[in-house]
């Protein structure tokens, strides 16, 4: 085996690194989302208990309402972003794979070896693309809760005016 010849396998085994470094940037994004999710669950829940104390004013009554409205998206939210992460965990773990299944494929150079690590290679871009589609949806969801709640607290205002 000459030079060239190795850096050139080297460059195989490393084509799926750049896959899991898209899969790590997609994590620290999903991460992220994922603690404001949690923390946003928290303070509501903290909110309505701190509400449910307060029985009987009308400001009590709305906030409660509003709060019951937002939480089964939140809760819609925390598991669709629960479920990406772990979907492009495993995406990561199916691209490692690939990198060793390319380098046997390199040193046994059978066929086999060869077609699968490029269906291997496909299947972690398919799990890694059911990962982003679920943050698309986690965002598409966020949207509609942030939407509600302008619209409900501007429509509070005009039946004050």
């Amino acid at each position: 085996m000459n030079g060239e010849m190795i850096v050139r396998n080297i460059q195989v085994i490393l084509a799926p690194a750049v896959m899991i470094t898209a899969c790590a940037i997609l994590l620290g994004v999903l991460h992220a989302r994922y603690q404001t999710i949690n923390d946003r669950l928290r303070l509501m829940t903290h909110e309505r208990l701190e509400l449910w104390r307060g029985v009987g004013d009308a400001f009590a009554v709305e906030r409660t309402r509003e709060l019951d409205a937002q939480f089964p998206d939140l809760l819609r939210r925390h598991k669709l972003a629960h479920a990406a992460i772990f979907i492009v965990g495993c995406a990561v773990l199916v691209f490692v794979g690939d990198m060793f299944l390319i380098a046997s494929a390199l040193l046994l150079g059978s066929a086999w070896t060869a077609t699968g690590t490029v269906l291997l290679f496909l299947a972690g871009a398919g799990v890694f693309f059911t990962g982003a589609l679920l943050l698309t949806i986690e965002v598409r969801t966020s949207h509609r809760s942030v939407q509600y709640e302008a619209r409900r607290v501007m429509h509070l205002g005009k039946l004050n005016a």
